[in-house]
């Protein structure tokens, strides 16, 4: 009785193994093998590829910088995520279906990516502040929000944000300025004339330092509506640089030369009359983008 029942324990397991074995055997090792290049340009690229199989399994290879070549082998059907990254590529993603196959075989796929370049502009924005203030318009929230997202998806990138005023503000300070100092001039000239021979003349005014331009505060208030902006970006304090661009200075109108003589010297000689000061014309409004964000330091992926 017990000699039957071994035997088909045994023949149970034998039909097992007779299922299990073509099984195993349906899938072969076999070789992804292609090259990576930058999609504007066409050169090689060298970066990082995270290889996720169906079953979950991560491997991460680099593809070659001189000729962006990359090499795999996989032992595994199905598809394939494969992620380019690192930092000197915009983040991509690829799908790749490996067949069922009993046999050695080479699959060649060649993809491309957007390289980091350091100077590329990423954004430019006319109007991305309200009018003399520290507050996004629309499209300045639009224009931010939008680097939020390339920010979170590409987390080695760094960005160079550069900032603007929207108008000369410094041009109507100086302007006032210049007329309050020329009337004192006219004042001045007008006195020394009347100055009698030996008398001592009136001290004639001086030119005040030249006014603090409002556009400093208003560039460092636009910066720190931007840090905020990005406060919730992984890392932003350090890879958002700030920089001012400068507003074109209002061109500045020569004045006619004061018609005022100076005072007598010697033996009843007059000497030359002082030219007034120039005076500024009115405020230059800025018609270039006020907000610019173009790419940073790009690390090496071997740094």
């Amino acid at each position: 009785m017990r000699t039957p029942r071994r035997f088909s324990l045994l023949a149970a397991l034998l039909v097992s193994l007779s299922c299990f074995v073509p099984l195993t055997a349906q899938q072969a090792i076999l070789n992804v093998e292609g090259f990576i290049k930058d999609s504007v340009t066409g050169e090689p690229v060298g970066c990082k590829l995270h290889i996720y199989s169906p079953s979950g399994k991560r491997v991460t290879i680099s593809s070659n910088s001189k000729d962006g070549s990359y090499l795999q082998t996989l032992s595994e059907a199905g598809p394939h995520k494969i992620v380019a990254a690192g930092h000197n590529v915009y983040r991509k993603e690829f799908i790749l279906d490996i067949p069922k196959s009993e046999k050695f075989m080479v699959i060649k796929r060649d993809f491309t990516v957007r390289a980091f370049v350091e100077g590329r502009l990423l954004s430019s924005t006319m109007s991305a502040f309200d009018r003399n203030a520290a507050t996004l318009s629309e499209s300045g929230r639009t224009a931010v929000a939008d680097l939020a997202e390339v920010l979170r998806a590409n987390q080695h990138l760094n960005v160079v944000v550069k900032i603007s005023g929207d108008e000369d503000l410094l041009a109507p300070l100086r302007a006032k300025q210049l007329s309050e100092y020329n009337k004192l001039h006219d004042a001045w000239a007008k006195a020394v004339k009347k100055v009698k021979k030996g008398q001592p003349l009136p001290e004639e005014p001086v030119m005040p330092p030249a006014p603090v331009d409002p556009n400093e505060a208003l560039v460092q208030s636009r910066f720190e509506t931007i840090r905020q902006a990005l406060r919730d970006v992984k890392l932003a304090d350090v890879r958002v640089t700030f920089e001012v661009k400068t507003v074109a200075a209002a061109p500045v109108a020569s004045a006619p030369v004061a018609e005022a003589a100076a005072p007598k010297g010697k033996k009843g000689k007059k000497t030359a009359a002082a030219p007034a000061p120039a005076a500024a014309s009115a405020p230059s409004v800025s018609k270039e983008p006020n907000l610019i964000v173009s790419i940073g330091k790009v690390k090496s992926i071997f740094d």
